[in-house]
């Protein structure tokens, strides 16, 4: 990486990390006495020639154990290696932390292996010259694939050394820190720790921090790992020298990046990055990228089990230079090969003041994909200074004159939070076109706010950015979540400019709310809480060129079970060019707008246009299985909104359709669903069928100032109800003629409060009135007449044109069609006397005892005929009349025994008698 035109970035930082960390100034590199073949140390002004060591059968493992290892300031260990040396493993087995400030050397490509249980720290001259990969670790011992170990606590009998492959890094204990601080430079070229390309630094350990430090390499990779105790990080060969493995591993440190720190592999091909840690900060403005010129893109991977956190600047640290905190990976120049990835994974992801995920297209290669997995995402606020903002972002991004497409950025969370200015989101400034992008949030997204002091919203956006070099078209926007909260002016958009098309807006979601604006806010859309997809005003690039936007903007769909936009928040799409409009459909149970929210299509002419040609609006499309309520006022800023539906043309477009399926319909309190032209354009038809449509207040209206259209359809009605001066109207304006209003309630009724002023009216001023057409069973408190005040009128007519006609069809039932008149006495009709059975007729008898039970209403008293019993005990104190019935004589007693009743029939008397045994009924006996 080439430093950019500002040499006291490098000597001002240089000097503020020499004030705050101590030098080296003593130190040594001295052998033990625990190999077969010891290392031979020798050391001259600085210089410490490392020979000798154990090379068992003079294959490609050399060992060298130190009891300590360390570098003084300027100064040079040295390995003069045999060439043929493959890999030299160095251990230190004393106690002393190993502090390098000076050049670590070897000969030919051999790998260079340290470890040090104790903790490594490099000082800000440390600097590599080996031609292999170089892997410092504090562990306690290397592992190799024949099961045998170099331990930096050997034993009296030492194991023989093994020409095996190093397979692991073996940690028995809390393992010690490693640090970082080398900023060692050569003519304008960043260094510190560097490896040779396609070779691997790695550092490996307990707590890892990198304090103002440089880790590179030219197209080689970089391995980061902090791990706990009684762990093993499995060691793989590749081609770009070795990759750790740490799966199974359930114990992780911290890694920290502080003082404007720089992990970074650049070069025709960038190599691989993987930061593997428990929690992971970059602050300060440090950063880790990956960068490719010409070749294959790498890998950036960081996974963190608790969290990985990026803040701010280097402004932040007091540095006299001002770079934000970065992880990204750039596509530049000609890079070729497939698809290359940046993926955080985590437990928490936090970015703030600032900090920014991105990658980013630059030339002809394919972009790079963006993909974060954790729990909780949450971005919040911006680094803001004297001259500029900067937003904490997640972006994935095709640069001015980049001719790749951008990479897809992907989110896997359970909660999404973006606050105060925060941004996700995609973009072309080139020919390429952007990627796409995909918030699953199992749980919930929400959105609040814009960065203090402006407007500027916390934002997901899929965009086309407004240079003249944006040609290519705009990504998608997916959003997958339980619950979607949208507030205080934050946004979720697609957006076309220039030739750039807009990408399609989905969201599926339980719930989605949408409320308030800016606390900057003017009447204007930047500054409300909304969902959009648009087509964007025309602009002027940097050469004066007018810019027009003739792309159409994308659609919008939106399905859930409860849709609520309230307090001045927007719905919208908007063509601002002279593409076609764009399409909005919701799908929910129940959709609610309220206190002066908004949802609309339209075709829109901005301020101080340069001309009034425009494409045609969208169109609005509402399928609310339970209900759509709009109701209340609210304001934006100091001016006040009426909540509504609404399509809209200002320029030379058609103004879209407004169809609305429902069962019940509720428009009141100064709330409108209108469609309406004022352009040159037609306006749209409002289409509402529903079971139930209320209007309190309210009004339906079709507004048109030339051309056609503007009509009003009510459909399928049960019932339309109209109270508190509610209007129903399709106006037309100058020499428009009037829309036409028709409602359809076959089964229903049109009932409107007597003397409140509702109305159904077709009106015009010069032209033609227009035509209203009722349908329904009845039609209460309103009736065809010239519109007056306090009154509810139907009134199809015009100022000085022709008047319109009224057609009013009453449907309802007269009671008294189809019904035969009944005889005054009533005909006995007496069953059949017999039942026809197969083998011939046997003959049952009906016997007619009059009405008798109960009697025909509750008013009236039993009849004499009737057939129940009192079944009553007696009273003791009931006196029987002197002329009762005198008790029957008594028959002798029966010596059969009682039994239990089993049956029962009813005798040619009308009584019913008991029997011992159950009936048999008469069998073959068919009645039909």
């Amino acid at each position: 990486m080439k430093l950019p035109p500002l040499p006291i970035w490098l000597l001002s930082s240089s000097i503020f990390l020499r004030l705050l960390v101590p030098q080296a100034t003593t130190a040594q590199v001295t052998a033990d006495t625990t190999l077969p073949d010891d290392s031979v140390v020798s050391c001259n002004q600085g210089t410490c020639e490392i020979t000798g060591g154990t090379r068992p059968e003079r294959d490609g493992n050399l060992f060298h154990s130190f009891e300590q290892f360390s570098v003084p300031t300027g100064g040079e260990a040295f390995f003069n290696n045999d060439p043929t040396v493959e890999n030299i493993i160095s251990r230190v087995t004393g106690s002393s932390v190993s502090d390098i400030d000076g050049l670590i050397r070897a000969n030919g490509r051999a790998n260079l292996f340290l470890i040090n249980p104790n903790g490594i720290i490099f000082g800000e001259s440390a600097s590599l010259n080996i031609g292999g990969s170089f892997i410092a670790s504090t562990a306690n011992s290397i592992q190799f694939a024949d099961g045998t170990e170099f331990s930096t606590t050997p034993t009296q009998v030492e194991p023989l050394l093994t020409i095996s492959t190093p397979i692991g890094l073996g940690f028995d204990h809390t393992p010690g820190r490693i640090i970082n601080r080398s900023i060692v430079s050569t003519d304008n070229d960043l260094i510190g720790l560097r490896v040779q390309p396609d070779q691997t630094l790695a550092l490996v350990g307990g707590d890892i921090s990198i304090e103002g430090g440089f880790l590179t390499t030219e197209g080689g990779r970089i391995e980061l790992g902090s791990v706990g105790g009684s762990t093993r990080v499995r060691l793989m060969p590749i081609n770009q020298g070795w990759t750790l493995d740490y799966e199974g591993i359930q114990s992780f440190r911290d890694i920290s990046l502080s003082l404007a720190a720089l992990v970074a592999s650049t070069g025709d091909s960038s190599g691989d990055i993987q930061i593997q840690g428990r929690r992971i900060t970059l602050i300060e403005g440090s950063q880790i990228f990956l960068e490719a010129q010409m070749g294959q893109a790498g890998d950036l991977t960081v996974r963190a089990s608790e969290s990985v956190e990026l803040s701010g600047n280097s402004a932040d640290a007091g540095l006299d230079f001002s770079i934000p905190t970065l992880l990204y990976n750039d596509v530049s120049g000609e890079a070729t090969g497939e698809r290359s990835r940046l993926t955080v994974e985590t437990g928490r992801l936090i970015i703030e003041n600032g900090a920014q995920i991105l990658t980013r297209t630059f030339g002809a290669g394919q972009g790079v994909d963006l993909e974060i997995s954790a729990f909780e995402i949450r971005l919040e606020g911006a680094f803001i200074s004297e001259a500029d903002h900067s937003s904490s972002a997640l972006l994935s991004e095709v640069r001015p004159r980049a001719t790749g497409d951008g990479g897809t950025l992907t989110i896997q969370a359970e909660r999404l939070i973006i606050r105060d200015g925060a941004q996700v989101f995609t973009e072309t400034r080139g020919a390429g076109d952007a990627g796409a992008l995909v918030v699953n949030a199992s749980e919930s997204v929400e959105l609040s706010g814009t960065i203090l002091g402006t407007d500027d919203p916390s934002s997901l956006f899929a965009d086309v950015g407004q240079v003249a070099t944006a040609t290519g078209d705009g990504g998608a926007l997916t959003i997958t979540t339980g619950q979607l909260v949208i507030r205080n002016g934050a946004q979720i958009a697609t957006v076309a400019r220039n030739q750039g098309q807009g990408g399609t807006l989905i969201i599926n979601a339980d719930s989605v709310r949408l409320s308030g604006a800016s606390p900057l806010a003017g009447f204007r859309r930047g500054s409300r809480s909304g969902i959009f997809v648009s087509a964007e005003p025309a602009f002027r690039d940097r050469e004066g060129n007018l810019i027009i936007t003739t792309a159409d903007a994308g659609e919008l769909r939106i399905t859930a079970e409860e849709l609520i936009v309230e307090d001045g928040a927007l719905i919208s799409a908007d063509n601002f060019g002279t593409g076609g409009g764009s399409e909005v459909t919701l799908n929910v149970e129940q959709l609610i707008v309220q206190d002066g929210g908004q949802i609309g299509a339209g075709s829109f002419l901005e301020r101080n246009a340069v001309n009034n040609e425009r494409g045609p609006g969208g169109t609005l499309i509402i399928n609310a299985s339970e209900s759509v309520e709009v109701s209340g006022t609210g304001f934006i800023g100091s001016e006040s909104v009426n909540s509504a539906l609404l399509t809209r043309s200002e320029g030379t477009g058609d103004a879209g359709d407004l169809s609305i399926r429902t069962g019940s319909l509720n428009v009141r309190d100064g709330a409108e669903v209108t469609v309406s032209s004022f352009g040159s354009g037609a306006a749209g038809n409002l289409t509402i069928t529903a079971d139930i449509i209320r209007l309190d207040g309210g009004s339906l209206t079709a507004e048109i100032l030339v051309g056609e259209g503007g009509n009003i359809i009510l459909q399928d009605l049960d019932l339309l109800l109209m109270q508190d001066q509610s209007q129903i109207t399709a106006q037309a304006f100058g020499d428009a003629d009037g829309g036409n209003v028709f409602i359809t309630a076959p089964d229903g009724f049109i009932v409107a409060a007597a003397g409140q002023d509702n109305n159904i009216i077709a009106s015009a001023d010069r032209g033609s009135g227009g035509v209203i057409e009722i349908e329904a069973q009845d039609i209460l408190g309103i009736e065809e007449r010239q519109n007056t005040p306090e009154r509810n009128d139907i009134d199809a007519s015009s100022e000085s044109g022709a008047p319109g006609t009224v057609m009013i069809t009453r449907l309802e039932i007269d009671p008294a069609q189809g019904i035969t008149e009944l005889p005054d006495t009533p005909i006995a009709s007496e069953p059949v006397q017999g039942c026809q059975v197969e083998g011939g007729e046997v003959t049952v008898e009906f016997f007619d005892t009059g009405r008798g039970g109960l009697p025909p209403t509750p008013y009236e008293p039993l009849s004499s005929d009737e057939i129940l019993d009192d079944v009553r005990l007696p009273s003791q104190n009931v006196v029987p009349p002197e002329e009762s019935i005198a008790p029957p004589e008594s028959s002798a007693p029966s010596d059969e025994p009682i039994v239990e009743a089993e049956g029962w029939i009813v005798n040619d008397r009308g009584e019913i008698v008991l029997l011992a045994e159950a009936p048999t009924p008469f069998q073959g006996c068919q009645l039909r």
